[in-house]
């Protein structure tokens, strides 16, 4: 883990605590909830590749970071689905619940200093509405209180934490980073600041590696999906 220390040129914002060892990524993940661990976020990073390379140049243009971000939520909710997570929606905004309802995932598009430890913390990179506002100022009350106080409050199921799978893909590497993040600042529709953010590294797009789904039938996967209540 890396500590910084302000300078004049990051001075006006507050930087987030980053962790970045694997071990100790790992060891956040299990105290934020005993099922999140990196294999789950890095397999539904890689089936985002897989639909970003399904796009051909018949395609539409945005198409390939379209169908990445619809496969990177469809697979991150499926996958934890089958150990009791609730999907729901918030006004169309797809999340992914914890049973007791302490921890929340919603997945985004970040800037180029999304997975990074640098000198610049990401932010979003399609602008985010009400939704996003109303979970970050939640996320930034919250954080006034210590851990302890906090964990306290999720043990009473009282609160819910939204954190971000953030990723980005970055077209000269041809990699996608990616990082899970605690946003806790927002304004003019993007996230300003963040508590804390996990960067889980980066995976490399080789589309060899992957193979393109054939239109062939599969048994459907069962998953317990949340009636839409507008509220976690």
């Amino acid at each position: 883990m890396r500590k910084f220390e302000l300078t004049a040129s990051n001075a006006l914002a507050r930087r987030a605590t980053i962790i970045d060892e694997p071990a100790y990524v790992e060891a956040r993940l299990q105290e934020l909830h005993p099922d999140l661990t990196t294999i789950i976020f890095c397999d539904a990073i890689r089936g985002g590749l897989g639909g970003r390379n399904e796009a051909t140049r018949a395609s539409a243009p945005t198409a390939a970071g379209v169908q990445q971000w619809f496969k990177t939520v469809e697979d991150l909710r499926t996958l934890l689905a089958t150990v009791q997570w609730q999907i729901h929606e918030q006004q169309n905004c797809p999340f992914i619940s914890s049973p007791e309802h302490a921890i929340s995932i919603v997945v985004m598009t970040g800037n180029s200093d999304t997975g990074k430890n640098g000198f610049e913390d990401p932010t979003n990179q399609a602008e985010k509405g009400a939704v996003a506002e109303n979970f970050v100022h939640k996320n930034s009350q919250l954080e006034l209180f210590n851990r302890a106080a906090f964990n306290l409050a999720k043990e009473n199921k009282r609160e819910t934490q939204v954190w971000a799978l953030l990723y980005h893909y970055d077209k000269m590497l041809k990699e996608v980073r990616f990082e899970l993040s605690l946003p806790t600042g927002f304004d003019n529709k993007k996230i300003t600041e963040w508590g804390e953010r996990l960067i889980l590294g980066s995976i490399p797009n080789n589309p060899t590696d992957f193979t393109i789904r054939k239109d062939e039938p599969n048994a459907p996967a069962t998953v317990e999906v949340e009636p839409k209540t507008g509220t976690f």
